[in-house]
C-alpha cells in the first residue's frame, strides 16, 4: 500500500505562499493535492451557482499550476472525514497537511472532527494557522498581524510528483442542487485573474481610492475588486500586503501623496478584513443563519412575501436601493456600504426578520465567506446588543452617494430620462415631468413600498425604546481624510524598518506559473 502525503486545499487555492503545500512537499513521497466538494456547504441557503462557478474557475487555475509542476489536483465529493477515511483505507495516508479555518462554528467543528479522526487512526497532522484573534486587552493583534505580513513569502515548489491515485470528475452546480442564477458581469475566478487585478490596482487603477466623498460610480471605478479572490485564497493576504507596501514606498519616493495615501488606506482595510473574519468566530451565533439572535423578534419572511420579492428584484420604488440590488444581481459585487443599506432597509423600513434577507444577499455575493459576511451584517441590521442603530434615509443616501445619478441611470433605465431633481425620488416629480418621459409610476417603475420617513420613525421607536441611537457604518458619507503628508509617510516607514528586518518588497506579481 502506497502511503500518501495529503495536502488538503480549502480556501487557499494557490501554490505560492502556501505553508501547507510546502510542508507536504518537504515530506517527500507521494503527494496528493486534494480538494473536497462538500454537499452540506453547497446546499446551504446562502450559497449559489455564481459562487460555485467562481470556485470551480479558481480550482481549474490551481490545477493548471499543479500540472505545470508535474502534479494534479485530486477531486472528491462528500463529508471530509468520510472522504479521508476511504482514502486511508484504500491507499494509506502518511500525513495530512492543511490550513485551519475555524472562523465560524461550522468551520471550527470541521477542524475539530478532522483532528479527532486523525488522532484516532494515528495519522500525523501538519495544521497551519494564521494570526489568531485575542479578546485580551493586553494583546496587540495589529502588531502581530503586521509581523506576519513582513515574513518572507513561501516559494512554490518547483516540481511535484505525478498524482498516484485517480481523481473524480469535475462536478457541476446542479450536482448540489444549485441553479444557474444569471450573473453576466461576474468576475472570473483564479490566481491569474487575481494577479492581473492586483497589478491593475497598484499600477494606477487604485490611485483615487483614498479620496473622500467619492460617488458610487467613482468608487466602483477605483475599487481593487480583490475580495472574491481573497475569499478563495487565490492570492494570500501577505502577497497583497507586500505588493501594496512596495508600491507605496515607490510612490513616497516619487512624491505621489494621493496614490500613497490610497494604498495606505488599502493596507489598513486589509488588516481590518482579517481581524473581522477572525473576530466573527467570537460572536454568539445561531445554528442556522450565523446571525446573532434577533432580540426584536421581527417576522421571518417567506419567499412568497411581496415585500421580500420586491426588495430582492430591485423593485422597492427607491432608485438607489433598486440600482444597488440590480448591480449586485448582474455583477456579483457591490461595495459594502450599499450592501449595508439594502439590509438596513429590509430589516428596519420593511421590518423583516434578518435571516431571509441576509441569505438572499449572501447568495448574490461572489465573494461570500460566512465569517466575513455575517460578521459585517451583524453590525449593520440592528442586531448588535451594544446600542440600537441609526436608521439611514435612502433618499438622502441617494443624493449624497450618487449626486449626478450616473449609478441609478445605469441600472434603472426606465427612469433614466428624469431630471436630476426628481431622479432620487420619482414619486415627487410632477405628472407632467413623468408623462414627458413615458413614466407611469406603478407600471413602468414601482411606487415606493413604504413611506420611508414614517417607516424609519417606527423602526427607530421599536429598536430604540429608550431613544438611544448610533450611526451605522454607511451613515457617514464623508470619510475623514488621513492627512498624511509625504514626509510623514516616509518617517513612519523608516521607523518601522528600524525595528524589524527589512520588509520583503521584491513581489513580482506571479501568476500560478
Amino acid at each position: 500500500m502506497t502511503e500518501l502525503n495529503i495536502i488538503w486545499f480549502r480556501r487557499d487555492l494557490r501554490v505560492h505562499d502556501h505553508a501547507a503545500l510546502a510542508s507536504a512537499s518537504a515530506a517527500g513521497g507521494q503527494i496528493v493535492p486534494l480538494f473536497i466538494f462538500e454537499p452540506n456547504y453547497w446546499q446551504r441557503a446562502d450559497t449559489s451557482g455564481r459562487q460555485f462557478e467562481f470556485a470551480v474557475e479558481s480550482l481549474a487555475d490551481l490545477d493548471r499550476a499543479l500540472r505545470q509542476r508535474g502534479g494534479q489536483l485530486c477531486l472528491r465529493s462528500g463529508v471530509v472525514t468520510e472522504v479521508l477515511s476511504r482514502l486511508h483505507a484504500q491507499h494509506g495516508i502518511a500525513s495530512l497537511h492543511f490550513h485551519s479555518l475555524g472562523n465560524t462554528p461550522a468551520e471550527a467543528e470541521q477542524d475539530r472532527q478532522v483532528r479527532t479522526w486523525a488522532l484516532k487512526v494515528g495519522i500525523p497532522l501538519r495544521e497551519h494557522t494564521g494570526i489568531q484573534y485575542s479578546i485580551s486587552p493586553h494583546s496587540d493583534w495589529d502588531t502581530a498581524w503586521r509581523r506576519h505580513m513582513r515574513k518572507p513569502r513561501i516559494a512554490a515548489p518547483a516540481a511535484l510528483p505525478p498524482l498516484s491515485i485517480p481523481s473524480e470528475g469535475w462536478p457541476i452546480a446542479s450536482d448540489f442542487g444549485l441553479e444557474s442564477d444569471g450573473c453576466p458581469d461576474r468576475q472570473t475566478g483564479g490566481r491569474t485573474n487575481a494577479i492581473l487585478q492586483l497589478r491593475w490596482f497598484l499600477l494606477g487603477g487604485g490611485r483615487n481610492a483614498g479620496k473622500a466623498n467619492l460617488s458610487i460610480t467613482a468608487c466602483e471605478a477605483t475599487a481593487s475588486r480583490l475580495s472574491a479572490h481573497l475569499t478563495m485564497g487565490s492570492v494570500s493576504e501577505r502577497e497583497v500586503w507586500q505588493a501594496a507596501m512596495k508600491a507605496q514606498a515607490a510612490l513616497v519616493t516619487d512624491g505621489d501623496e494621493t496614490f500613497a495615501t490610497a494604498l495606505h488606506r488599502f493596507t489598513e482595510k486589509l488588516a481590518k478584513r482579517s481581524r473581522r473574519v477572525q473576530a466573527s468566530a467570537r460572536v454568539s451565533l445561531t445554528d442556522t443563519s450565523l446571525l446573532p439572535v434577533d432580540i426584536h423578534n421581527r417576522e421571518e419572511a417567506s419567499l412568497a412575501d411581496p415585500r421580500l420579492s420586491a426588495w430582492t428584484n430591485g423593485k422597492t420604488g427607491f432608485p438607489l436601493l433598486d440600482a444597488s440590488m440590480r448591480c449586485l444581481q448582474a455583477t456579483g459585487h457591490l461595495e459594502s456600504s450599499l450592501r449595508s443599506l439594502l439590509l438596513s432597509f429590509a430589516t428596519c423600513h420593511l421590518w423583516l426578520g434578518p435571516v431571509r434577507p441576509a441569505q438572499v444577499l449572501a447568495q448574490l455575493c461572489t465573494d461570500f465567506a460566512p465569517a466575513m459576511y455575517y460578521g459585517s451584517a451583524s453590525q449593520v441590521i440592528g442586531l448588535s446588543r451594544e446600542a440600537p442603530p441609526y436608521i439611514p434615509n435612502p433618499v438622502r443616501q441617494s443624493l449624497s452617494r450618487d449626486p449626478d445619478g450616473a449609478f441609478i441611470r445605469k441600472w434603472i433605465p426606465e427612469i433614466a430620462e428624469l431630471p436630476d431633481q426628481y431622479l432620487h425620488a420619482p414619486w415627487e416629480a410632477p405628472k407632467s415631468a413623468l408623462s414627458a418621459h413615458g413614466i407611469i409610476l406603478g407600471q413602468s417603475y414601482p411606487m415606493p413600498l413604504v413611506d420611508h420617513v414614517a417607516a424609519a420613525r417606527e423602526a427607530k421607536r421599536r429598536l430604540s425604546p429608550d431613544g438611544a441611537s448610533r450611526p451605522l457604518p454607511f451613515h457617514s458619507i464623508a470619510r475623514k481624510p488621513l492627512g498624511i503628508r509625504r514626509s510623514t509617510i516616509g518617517r513612519n516607514m523608516t521607523a518601522k524598518r528600524s525595528g524589524h528586518s527589512p520588509i520583503q518588497l521584491s513581489f513580482d506579481l506571479q501568476s500560478q506559473a
